[in-house]
Order: structure tokens, then sequence, then C-alpha cells
């Protein structure tokens, strides 16, 4: 059984603020581009072909990357790696203003930083609160959803009011009070139960990637990330197609993204607690045809555009649910935890990267949208026959 580290309650406190914090800087630093791109190009003159590469270098990043967290916080502590990645955070931030370069290296410095907090996210959890998975995964997945739809739908008019270089700058402010909060958090932790020691024991016994079952997490993960970035780019244009003009498709997009924020905190409660995941699968899988099918009908009524919005969100972030949540549930320590989802979100980003480009192919080579959403719904399926895998044994690591 995982031991208990903070048994005083303003630790709890400490851990909890440094949980949603670091869900915060999980995806804001990209979502907040998008909607200034047409500033960033104005300002720099960049090449139209470089903007994509704005969203795709984090992911490049985040597939490269996060393997390598596991060494980095047997060395140095989680902690202590955790307050190392803000600080590459905040200074990328704040640095991509000034020019091409800075833009360049900024964004390097922001993938670099967020693909190990992915990792590092269901880690602290493990480490922080290896009783209560379900409602502190639940809490950085809420925070990662909330601060990701404010930043895409609020970026474009605060950039308005303040220069957008501004309005990215102050984003640093966020990095900083995680900052904060975990060197607060660091010296409160006793020397007998310092975070290096407590992730060295128990150190996983193999590598993961000789484990069936991490391949199927691995594989779960992967998929649902594919599905989610390729949803992410492409549903304004296949709107559009449809017949729904530019600025009500970039609404439909907001409403996607916000759909799922009452339930970010009850999902992952509801996948901890049960005794094997084939329901919650297969609920995903049902949601995620449902809303892939509206899609293909948005050309009959703008409604089922609506309601393929409504249900792409809630199975994105269900699915999201699932992949970080079973990080956790199938390791037993935090070393398990980090070695496992390192290795899930290197494949899993690596899949995303591409995923959009598939998606961009299929449409040039068969001229139609609907081809696209047909290929979605292949992944889906391969989704639920990947994640139906993961009951059939109880630990990657079994002894």
């Amino acid at each position: 059984m995982k031991e208990e580290t903070m048994p005083k309650s303003y630790r709890v406190l400490l851990g909890a603020l440094l949980i949603f914090l670091v869900g915060a800087n999980m995806r804001t630093a990209i979502t907040v581009v998008p909607p200034i791109l047409a500033n960033i190009q104005n300002s720099f003159s960049l090449p139209e072909w470089f903007l994509g590469s704005l969203t795709t270098i984090p992911l490049i990043c985040f597939g490269l990357l996060s393997p390598t967290v596991t060494f980095f916080i047997r060395h140095f502590g989680i902690l202590m790696v955790t307050m190392a990645d803000l600080v590459l955070l905040a200074v990328g931030n704040f640095v991509r203003v000034y020019s091409f370069t800075g833009l360049l290296i900024g964004t390097i410095c922001i993938g670099c930083g967020i693909a190990m907090l992915n990792v590092l996210a269901p880690t602290l959890v493990s480490y922080l609160f290896p009783m209560r998975i379900g409602t502190y995964t639940g809490m950085y997945v809420f925070a990662m959803s909330l601060s990701s739809a404010l930043s895409a739908g609020f970026s474009s008019v605060i950039s308005q009011w303040i220069s957008w270089q501004v309005m990215m700058q102050f984003i640093s402010i966020i990095p900083i009070i995680a900052i904060i909060v975990a060197v607060m958090l660091s010296i409160s932790q006793s020397s007998s139960t310092s975070t290096k020691h407590a992730y060295q024991k128990g150190q996983a016994q193999t590598s993961p990637w000789k484990r069936p079952l991490a391949w199927a997490l691995g594989g779960f993960m992967g998929l649902q990330s594919l599905l989610f970035y390729s949803i992410l780019t492409w549903l304004p244009p296949i709107l559009m197609a449809s017949g729904i003009q530019q600025n009500t498709a970039g609404y439909l997009l907001g409403l996607l993204q916000i759909t799922a924020l009452p339930f970010s905190f009850i999902i992952p409660r509801i996948i901890s607690e049960a005794k094997r995941q084939s329901t919650m699968v297969l609920t995903i899988a049902v949601i995620f045809f449902a809303g892939l099918g509206s899609l293909l009908l948005a050309p009959v009524s703008f409604w089922f555009a609506v309601a393929a919005c409504i249900l792409l969100g809630l199975s994105t972030n269900m699915a999201f649910s699932e992949a970080m949540t079973l990080f956790n549930l199938k390791t037993r320590n935090p070393n398990e935890t980090a070695a496992v989802s390192g290795m899930g979100q290197s494949f899993g980003y690596l899949l995303a990267a591409v995923g959009p480009m598939i998606c961009g192919w299929v449409h040039g080579v068969a001229g139609s949208w609907d081809i696209v959403i047909i290929f979605l719904i292949v992944v889906v399926a391969l989704m639920t026959g990947v994640g139906l895998l993961v009951d059939h044994e109880r630990y990657v690591f079994s002894d």
C-alpha cells in the first residue's frame, strides 16, 4: 500500500493547490496561440507554413521528452523537477514575444516544460494523494480544461485591450505562482520523507516498454490524443463545409471545450472506483460514435452540429481522464507511475502530432470531410479495442 506522505492539513492544502496549478499550466501556453496567430504573423512577418508549427513543435516535444521524466525525478526529486519545468514554462512565455528567434526558442521551452508536466501531473497525484487518485486527477483535469477554454476564448479579446505581447507575458504569472507553492511544499517536507527518497522506494524492476499492459495504456493514450487533436484542428473547417459561418464555427469549438467542465471532477472518481474499466471504455466509445455521427448529419441541421460539439467535448474529456487515471490505477508507486506515464505519453503525443496531418491528407485525396469523419470513427473503434485490454492485468509491473 502506498504511504500517505502529507498528514498535516496545510500540506494537503499546498499539495492540492500545486496539483490545480500544474493542471492550469498544462495547456494554457498552447491554446492561447491559435486565436492570435494573425497578430503574431503580422508582428514578425512570419510565413504561413511556420504558423502551424507553433502547435506542432510542443506536440513533438511532448512525444520526445516524456520518457526522460523518470530519469530526472530519480536523480533530483519530484518537486525539484516540477519547479524546474515551471521555470522553463515561465521563461518560454516571457521570451517568445520579442522576435522570431525568441518565438522559436520560447515555443521549444514551452513544449519541453509542458511535456514534463504532462508526466509529472499523475506522478504528483500518486506521490501526494495515493489514497484519493480520482479526486485529485479530477482536480488537474478540471484546471486544465478550464484554463484551456478561457485562454482560447478570451486571448483574442484581451489582446485588443492590451498588446498580444503583454497578454502572453502575463500568462507567466501562473507558473510563477505554482513555483512559489512548490517551494513552500518542498520546505514543509521533513527530511525523513523527502521527495527524492519517497520516489526511489519501489523502483520499477523492468522497462515499461517490455510490459504488454503498458503498451495497451500507451495505445489508448495515443489514440485518444490523435482523436482530440485531429478534432480540435479540423472541426471548424468541417463545420464551415456544412454551411456554418466562420465565427459560429469558432463558438462551437469553444462549446466543445467548455462542455466537459462540469464532469471533469466526477469522471476520474468514477473511473478510480470502478472494479473494471470495460464499462467506461465502452461508454466513451458510444458517445464518440454519437458525436461523430452527428457531425456527419451537420449539413442537415445546425442542431446536429451543436449536438456533435457537446458529445465530442464530453467524449474527448472522458477519454483523456480515463487515460490519465489508468496511469495511476495500474501502477503502485510514483516511480512506476512516472515510467508508465512517460512511455504512454511519448507514444501518445507522437501519434497526436501526425493525426491532424493524416486527416488533412485524407481530405486532400478524398475531397470530402465525410471520409475524414469515417476515418476518425475507425480510430475510435481501435481505441476501444485497445482500452478493453487494460482489464486483463491488475498492474503493469506484477510481482
